[in-house]
């Protein structure tokens, strides 16, 4: 189940009907390719996490729509079925009538999610496929009792208490005067202190 993201629904609603279109059936392309996903925004576009790394983003531009792999090396590894397309390392540019099919960005997904997975061999770490991936369960809200110190008890230390930065504010601004006061209240102030 992809778990979406208001963040990225507030992305696509400022967006022009034909945009936010074209951005919708990318985004249920690739939450079709990767249903684990979980959405998110990264570099300010809308993106989607796998195993809690970027997994792909996407993203309206002036005059065109772009997909971003996150990656610098999927786009060079699918460059044949990319040949229809305007890319860069880490770009597939697309006019927004005309949308990348998802079969297209649903191998792009799969090709990513296998760099993560050699990430996370080269790592050690299992990686798991969005098929096989588990429901994340809620987190209960039950606090379990602090273990009770054996033998000798010593004098329990009282917590610590973080100290509240200070934030300094910024000079006013010239127009007012040197207190940062309108000139005619700094003299009528000085006034009342004499």
């Amino acid at each position: 189940m992809a778990i979406r993201s208001p963040l990225v629904d507030a992305y696509h609603a400022r967006l022009s009907p034909a945009e936010r279109k074209a951005l919708e059936q990318i985004r249920a392309a690739v939450h079709a390719a990767c249903p684990g996903a979980e959405e998110c925004l990264s570099y300010g576009m809308p993106a989607v996490k796998f195993e809690g790394k970027p997994l792909v983003g996407w993203r309206a531009a002036a005059k065109h729509g772009a997909f971003h792999p996150l990656s610098g090396s999927t786009v060079a590894s699918c460059k044949d079925a990319l040949a229809d397309y305007d890319t860069s390392k880490g770009t597939i540019r697309f006019p927004f009538d005309a949308v990348l099919p998802a079969k297209l960005v649903k191998l792009l997904v799969a090709t990513r999610i296998g760099e993560i997975g050699q990430e996370g061999k080269k790592a050690g770490k299992k990686v798991t496929t969005p098929e096989a991936k588990p429901e994340k369960k809620k987190a209960t809200t039950e606090k379990k009792a602090p273990a009770k110190p054996q033998g000798k008890t010593a004098a329990a230390k009282p917590p610590a208490v973080k100290k509240k930065a200070v934030i300094k504010k910024p000079a006013a601004k010239r127009a007012h005067g040197k207190h940062g006061v309108a000139k005619g209240a700094a003299r009528s102030t000085e006034r009342r202190l004499a």
